[in-house]
């Protein structure tokens, strides 16, 4: 209880007692805090004068001592100025004294010191100082010889004497203080009755008339003070009060002769009252049943939740034994039960309706009910319809069927029955009509929500799609636009990788077979930058799968090709990853693109091996499984890790470009790029992954019967004649490049680092007699690029094939966009095969003409 509430109740139960009592408290509270204060300032005053009178005594002391010791200090005669100071410990208040030299330093003491040494240094030890702390009474004396400062005198003495007389006291004043106080009582229990006994009586008066109603009777007064002023204004008032209740007497006889005669009229009125306020109150719980109705439907989307609602407000709070709501066939003309509360369980068991039911109109009564007129039947047994027949059957004897119009079209029909006959009031019929308004359009915004959240969930999916085919079209283009710096850096690995292996250098199979890895690499490279274009190019029907491979082979090269990520690696840092396979025999060959199927299977184990950062298990399978989609067989191949998992979240989006959980370590192109690779091919991939319990990539394809596959030996021509060839590139390595490989097929070649120089060259050719047979040019090159090389010498020597050699050559085939004076455009990095085929092209081009 808090302070407010207890000082509450002091007060209610002060202003409950007697007034005797009041006052005789109130006399004893006021005399007893008066000897309080005073016994109080006495007993401070006393202390004040007798702590000042310690000090006096003290200092004296002080003196006294500090005159007779101050040649000791002054001459450090400890002896002596021991012998002072015991003597004056010796004093029985006195339990401590010490002598400080000048400089502030203990020099003797005597006695045993009760003050802690923390609080004796609050006081100066080089100034006159007192202080009462700890129960003592501490001092600080200076002491000069000669008007030379010697030292200090430090004194302790306790408080024995003060405390002591300060008991006495205050016994003395505790004991004045009791007798005054029974003194003070017994004054004031005589002379509060001066005050008391005229409000006794009158009080007394006052009950008298208030339990007998006499107003007859009359207060005594006991003198003129305020009390007798006021006995005098209460007989003045009983005097009125008694003249007026004779008045008031006479006014009620007549008053109820009055009243006899209007309580015939009244009763009249309150029989019609009773029976208006009762149809007031039914309209009432009525306009509250559908406030509450509505608002319970209001907070609900779906159909049938809102029929429910209905449904079970109307069974519940206007007492119907079967309510229903069938909503409406216009084509079929049946109505379909879609919600049904049957009161009676019994009853509804032996009912043959169900939700899902579906009735023929015509079978019912409520053909009017199209018109959007309601329908009442008093007594279904007087009712020849197959539906007022089962209503009957089952006890059910009156009925309405009320019309859910929606845009003056019938929609639904709400249908209520009870088991007495004409069972249903006017009030009833009309609460359940506007009951339909409300229900019909409750149904009819569900269903434009429905038909909305549909909608919006088909434009987010659109948005996500466009949003999508954007990035991938970013990628596409950022990828057109590096292809040409990226195949210019590979040019030199891929072409002279190739010149190795096929050249007689000495080098055994295995080094073969590393420069064959280099090959293939850089070939894969420049191919995943052409690929990237296929995020945003339309797939063409007509683009043709290249090669007939064996995904068993092509699956344990990319293990041999991953050893040092898979092995060596992991390996250096304490760390064993195991690959196992398990490849079938029976994989048949299937036509695809080598290079894009070898990059998915590097990005799938190169994934494996990042998910499993303390080691692990990767396993690669083959099957083969039953065609789909017109397919005879399926090449199934799975790689499974036993590493980290993922989320279902992160399976979800793990492959969408540029989605990574690596960091900064991954470019979110990896798995993209594998998924691009099956929907190229018409396969599909499928991952299976939890978390803690490792990943399952399976990669399914398609084994086609009929494909047009070129063979990589049908690039392979009889080499033209010899030429004379001008090389114009700005790369040194590119140009070493290919004068090495046309120089093997017996071509002369010349070679130039820039377009201008080119030309140069070209023009003093021609002057000199000896011609250029075949011009081979770069495309971005500085200050004069290969548009303008082609189109100058075309200018000059129309006769001259002109062969364009450029990174972006796969981009300027597909859109068509090769300048005219070109005659061939070839693709870097140049294939030894390619270049042949470009010159055998251009020869066969110019002996047809």
């Amino acid at each position: 209880m808090c302070l407010h509430s207890v000082q509450k109740e002091a007060v209610r139960r002060f202003q409950d007692i007697s007034i005797r009592r009041k006052l005789t408290i109130i006399i004893m509270v006021a005399v007893t805090v008066a000897l309080f204060l005073v016994s109080a300032g006495l007993i401070a005053y006393d202390q004040h004068t007798f702590r000042a009178k310690m000090v006096d005594d003290l200092t004296t002391q002080a003196n006294v001592i500090g005159d007779r010791t101050a040649a000791a200090l002054y001459f450090q005669d400890t002896p002596r100025a021991l012998d002072n100071l015991t003597n004056l410990v010796s004093n029985k208040h006195i339990v401590y004294a010490a002598f400080y030299d000048a400089n502030g330093n203990l020099f003797i003491q005597a006695g045993t010191s009760q003050m802690p040494q923390s609080h004796r240094s609050a006081f100066p030890a080089q100034a006159d100082n007192y202080g009462f702390t700890h129960g003592l009474c501490v001092l600080y004396h200076k002491i000069y010889h000669d008007s030379d400062f010697t030292g200090t005198l430090y004194l302790e003495s306790d408080l024995l004497e003060m405390n002591q007389r300060f008991r006495s006291f205050a016994g003395i004043v505790l004991l004045l203080a009791v007798i005054s106080s029974l003194v003070t009582l017994f004054l004031a229990n005589w002379l509060q009755r001066v005050i008391s006994k005229p409000i006794l009586a009158l009080a007394q008066t006052t009950r008298t008339i208030a339990s007998e109603n006499n107003y007859s009777a009359r207060a005594t007064k006991h003198g003129e003070d305020e009390t007798g002023r006021l006995i005098d204004d209460f007989n003045g008032m009983l005097a009125q009060i008694q003249h007026r209740d004779e008045a008031l007497q006479k006014a009620h006889d007549e008053l109820e002769a009055r009243v006899k005669e209007r309580t015939q009229d009244l009763s009249a009125e309150i029989v019609e009252r009773k029976r208006t306020e009762s149809d007031l109150r039914r309209q009432f719980v009525r306009i509250s049943l559908l406030n509450q109705i509505t608002h319970a439907i209001s907070e609900r989307q779906d159909t049938e939740s809102i029929f429910h609602v209905v449904l079970h407000e109307l069974e519940e709070h206007l007492g119907l034994d079967l309510c229903a709501i069938a909503w409406f066939d216009a084509e079929t003309k049946n109505l379909n039960i879609t919600a049904l509360h049957i009161k009676n369980t019994l009853l509804a068991m032996q009912f043959d309706l169900r939700e899902g039911s579906v009735l023929a109109l015509a079978d019912t009564d409520f053909q009017a009910c199209e018109s959007g007129k309601a329908v009442y039947l008093s007594d279904t047994v007087k009712e020849a319809s197959q539906f007022s027949e089962q209503l009957a059957v089952r006890g059910f004897r009156a009925m309405v069927a009320v019309p859910l119009m929606v845009e003056e079209k019938l929609s639904g029909i709400l249908i209520g029955a009870r088991l007495e006959v004409y069972g249903f009031a006017s009030g009833d019929c009309e609460f359940l009509q506007m009951l339909s308004d409300h229900v019909a359009l409750a149904a009819h915004q569900s269903k434009l929500y429905r038909d909305l959240e549909n909608a919006y969930n088909e434009l987010r999916q659109t948005q996500a799609t466009v949003l999508q085919q954007e990035r991938l079209k970013a990628l596409g283009q950022m990828a057109s636009g590096i292809a040409h710096d990226v195949n210019n850096a590979l040019s030199p690995v891929v072409g002279f990788s190739e010149l190795l292996s096929k050249g007689d250098f000495g080098l055994n199979q295995k080094g073969k077979n590393y420069l064959n890895y280099i090959s293939t690499a850089g070939h894969d490279i420049a191919h995943i930058i052409a690929r990237l274009r296929e995020f945003y190019r339309k797939h063409e029907d007509d683009d043709q799968l290249q090669q007939l491979l064996n995904l068993n082979d092509m699956a344990e090269q990319v293990i041999d090709m991953t050893r040092p990520r898979w092995k060596d690696m992991p390996q250096s840092n304490g760390i064993t990853i195991e690959v196992k396979t398990e490849l079938s025999l029976e994989v048949p060959q299937l036509v695809g693109i080598e290079s894009e199927i070898r990059e998915a299977f590097t990005n799938i184990v190169l994934n494996a091996v990042d998910a499993m950062p303390e080691g692990g298990r990767i396993t690669v399978r083959s099957s083969v499984a039953a065609g789909v989609n017109g397919y005879a067989q399926q090449v199934v191949v799975e790689v499974t890790d036993s590493g980290m998992g993922m989320s279902e979240e992160t399976r979800k989006r793990c492959l969408e470009p540029f989605f990574s959980t690596k960091g900064n370590r991954g470019t979110g192109l990896g798995l993209a790029m594998v998924y691009g690779v099956l929907q190229r091919h018409d396969g599909n991939i499928e991952i299976q992954s939890e978390v803690g319990k490792g990943t399952t990539f399976r990669l399914i394809f398609p084994v086609r019967d009929r494909l047009s596959v070129q063979s990589a030996e049908g690039d392979e021509t009889t080499t033209v004649e010899p030429l004379r060839i001008l090389c114009i590139d700005d790369e040194p390595l590119l140009r070493e490049l290919v004068k090495e490989m046309l120089e093997r097929d017996g071509h002369h070649v010349e070679s130039s680092d820039n377009g201008q120089s080119g030309l140069d060259r070209f023009r003093l050719a021609r002057e000199r007699g000896r011609p250029f047979d075949v011009v081979i040019t770069d495309l971005g090159m500085p200050y004069l690029d290969g548009r303008q090389v082609a189109k100058t010498i075309k200018q000059e020597s129309p006769e001259t094939p002109i062969v364009m050699l450029t990174g972006w050559g796969a981009l300027l085939k597909e859109e068509g966009s090769a300048p005219e004076q070109v005659d061939v455009v070839v693709t870097k990095p140049p294939r030894s095969r390619e270049l042949r085929a470009a010159l055998n092209r251009l020869n066969f081009a110019q002996r047809a003409n």
